[in-house]
Order: C-alpha cells, then sequence, then structure tokens
C-alpha cells in the first residue's frame, strides 16, 4: 500500500474517532419533547372552558359561558384564572424534579394534603408545596413531579375568584360625570380638554378632577356584598353617581355603612363593598369641587 493511501486511511480514521467523540460529548440540538409537555399537548388555556379546584378546604368550579368565566353564577376574575391556566399549561417544559413518589409528602403532593385541578373532565394536576422559584406539580396518574415557574392562585374558595372590579375604563375618555345627593345634583361635563360645571359653567382645575377620574375609573371592591351577612347597610343612597364615557354610561348608588360603602352597580345589580378612604374624592366631590 502506498504511503498516499495510509495517510488517507489514517485521516478517514481521525474523522471517524472525532464524529464519535462530538456524538457522545456534544449537546443535542433537538432535545426530546417531555413528559409533562406530552400530557398537556391536547389542551390549551384558549380552549378550556371548565376547572375544578378541590382540597381538604373545599372545592369550587369554574365555568366558561361564552366568553366570560363565572364562580357561583357571578362573573370570575378572568386575570387570575388565565394566571392559573399559563401557569398549568407552560409553553416550555417544567424542571422535572423526581420521578417516584418517594418525596410526595414531603412537596405536599399527596391526596390529603394537595389541590386538585381539574380541567375539562380531560386532564387533572394535584399542586401542593410552594418554592422561592414557583409550585410543586405532578399528574393524578403519575408520580413524577415537576417545579412549575409560576405560583399562581390555586383557592378553592369560591369567594376568592369573583371579579371584584365595579369599573373600569380609560379616565380620558370621560365626558360627563353627574353627581346626585337627595334632591341636590351637581353635573360636570368635558368642554375640549377642560372640565366644567355649576350654574356658571365655570372650570374646574386638574387638581380636583384628577383625583376623582383615579379613583373611579378603576375602581376595584374589598368583596361583594354578601346578602345573608351581619352587615347592614340603609336603605336611602348616600350619593349616586354616574359616568359618561366612550359612549358609555355607568351609574353606582353608594349606601354608608359604619366605616365603608356598599356600592351597588345599575347595569347588572351586582353589589360591592369598598372601603371609605378608596373613594374618598368621590364622595366629598358634591360639596368641595365647586
Amino acid at each position: 500500500m502506498s504511503n498516499k493511501n495510509i495517510k488517507l486511511l489514517l485521516a478517514v480514521f481521525i474523522v471517524l474517532i472525532g464524529l464519535l467523540v462530538f456524538k457522545q460529548y456534544a449537546p443535542s440540538l433537538s432535545q426530546p419533547t417531555s413528559a409533562y409537555v406530552q400530557k398537556t399537548k391536547d389542551i390549551s388555556a384558549q380552549t378550556v372552558s371548565a376547572i375544578e379546584i378541590s382540597n381538604s378546604s373545599g372545592s369550587v368550579q369554574l365555568k366558561k359561558e361564552g366568553d366570560v368565566w363565572k364562580v357561583n353564577g357571578k362573573k370570575a376574575d378572568t386575570a387570575k384564572i388565565n394566571s392559573l391556566l399559563s401557569s398549568l399549561l407552560p409553553t416550555t417544559s417544567p424542571e422535572l424534579i423526581a420521578q417516584t413518589d418517594k418525596r410526595h409528602k414531603e412537596l405536599e403532593l399527596t391526596d390529603d394534603l394537595a389541590t386538585k385541578i381539574k380541567l375539562d373532565n380531560k386532564l387533572t394536576l394535584l399542586t401542593g408545596k410552594s418554592a422561592a422559584s414557583g409550585v410543586y406539580t405532578r399528574f393524578d396518574s403519575d408520580p413524577a413531579v415537576y417545579l412549575l415557574k409560576n405560583n399562581p392562585s390555586v383557592t378553592s374558595i369560591a369567594s376568592e375568584w369573583y371579579d371584584k372590579t365595579i369599573l373600569a375604563f380609560d379616565q380620558t375618555k370621560a365626558t360627563k360625570i353627574t353627581f346626585r345627593e337627595g334632591n341636590s345634583i351637581t353635573i360636570l361635563t368635558k368642554e375640549g380638554d377642560k372640565w366644567k360645571g355649576g350654574s356658571k359653567n365655570e372650570e374646574i382645575g386638574k387638581d380636583k378632577m384628577d383625583p376623582i377620574l383615579s379613583q373611579i375609573n378603576s375602581l376595584t371592591a374589598q368583596s361583594l356584598y354578601d346578602v345573608t351577612g351581619k352587615s347592614t347597610y340603609p336603605k336611602q343612597t348616600s350619593l349616586v353617581f354616574t359616568v359618561e364615557y366612550d359612549g358609555k354610561m355607568e351609574t353606582l348608588e353608594f349606601y354608608k355603612g359604619a366605616s365603608d360603602y356598599m356600592v351597588k352597580r345599575a347595569s347588572d345589580g351586582e353589589q360591592f363593598i369598598v372601603n371609605e378612604y378608596s373613594i374618598s374624592s368621590v364622595i366629598s366631590a358634591p360639596k368641595e369641587i365647586l
């Protein structure tokens, strides 16, 4: 065999050895799909229409009616539900923590300690102990434990899922505000970029208008009013507030309690509880704004 052929064979041998070493030690360019992603691939946050959450404290059912989530017939907090679903159905594979049930009790993933979440009767997950970087979870039919990076609310208390938003709008779109206290009516209207009101249609400064608008444009309640509870409110309103914005109108009735207010939203009759401080500028406006 000539020297030329020997050199060629040696070169081929070196290349083959190099390829074998690269294949053994180089990271794979095609990572295998995790078992978690495989189990959740047939369900998405957009298509889920029913969620059942249960644990030792009780159970709650969240149902989607059209585009609106409901709990006990009331509007549910869509943002909180979306957060839950995005956590349970992540786009990237969560970290695998354990493959057996040896740590289930430690991580609060046993049937008696975990919170069980059922999605559309298609998939059931158990969430357990929270960690600094997320929450431990597993599938009900699999001992493997994963760490979900997000740690959303998974309470089984129905009232924690209620949508407590009373009113939400872009305050720059507000065009008219009406206050009614008994027989006294105060009307404020926006002309151009100026607010005016009163018998002389005088201009109202931003220092007076901004506190009112900032309190009312994103008004959130402490809780929904429980008609079976101990708290009672007078039948007569202390203030009726109406705001017109972006071609819409909403009226809120305020009933003063000992240290808070019950607020009734006219559009759907829903009743809320708010603390006095959160609406202080609105309540005082009829006497102080003009």
